[in-house]
């Protein structure tokens, strides 16, 4: 069986963006006082609590530091592109019926317009904007609520262990991603429902049917 709704996390889950990230956390450093990343592999097997300690960042200061992060991404959103293959996977899930929708730190609208950039937009049913690092849990619970779902037809996807807690929080299945920003060593130690290597394979763990996956 199917689920009837996949909720993606957007920032290194759908949108390849890492390099970007990186690119402005490091501009950002020296204007808030925090430590840049200079060994991206090290930083990927931090968790994010582990990551902001390392840099300096306390917890009052990450409001401030999320939000111009946001904007420095809203000049860069038309230009980010999709993770490879997920433009045809995001395709055929929509023309199989399944329900998609993005639950992401980032903005609704720097989101919108890189969805729009890479032709999908039209795919998704919903863009949740939580503009927290952590508690994505109960935005989940509220986006059941919203589409009046049970807990076992949702799948949620990222990339980061707080989306692994989130889905847990929520009780609902995660498949976390190899591709993005926490490496697959620190993704298994949150035991997500399923990881997964390439786009291809969400294909198996949604659940559809080999005549399904046709474009």
């Amino acid at each position: 069986m199917a689920f009837k709704l996949v909720v993606w996390d957007f920032d290194g889950t759908l949108a390849d963006s890492l390099p970007t990230a990186m690119g402005i956390f490091n501009r950002l450093a020296p204007e808030m006082g925090f430590k840049p990343i200079e060994n991206l592999s090290a930083a990927r097997a931090l968790s994010t609590r582990q990551f902001l300690k390392q840099h300096g960042i306390s917890l009052w200061r990450l409001p401030r530091l999320v939000r111009k992060y946001q904007a420095a991404v809203a000049e860069e959103a038309d230009r980010l592109r999709l993770v490879a293959g997920l433009p045809e996977v995001l395709a055929v899930l929509a023309g199989a019926g399944v329900r998609l929708g993005v639950l992401s730190s980032n903005r609704e609208d720097n989101i919108r317009r890189c969805l729009r950039a890479n032709g999908v937009e039209q795919h998704f049913t919903f863009v949740v904007g939580y503009p927290r690092l952590f508690g994505k849990g109960k935005a989940l619970k509220r986006i059941l609520r919203a589409e009046r779902l049970n807990r076992e037809d949702v799948l949620y996807i990222g990339d980061e262990s707080r989306d692994i807690e989130a889905a847990k929080k929520a009780g609902v299945k995660m498949a976390a991603v190899a591709w993005g920003f926490h490496t697959v060593e620190l993704l298994r130690t949150g035991e997500p429902d399923y990881v997964v290597s390439d786009a291809s394979a969400l294909m198996g763990v949604i659940g559809l049917a080999r005549n399904e996956r046709r474009v």
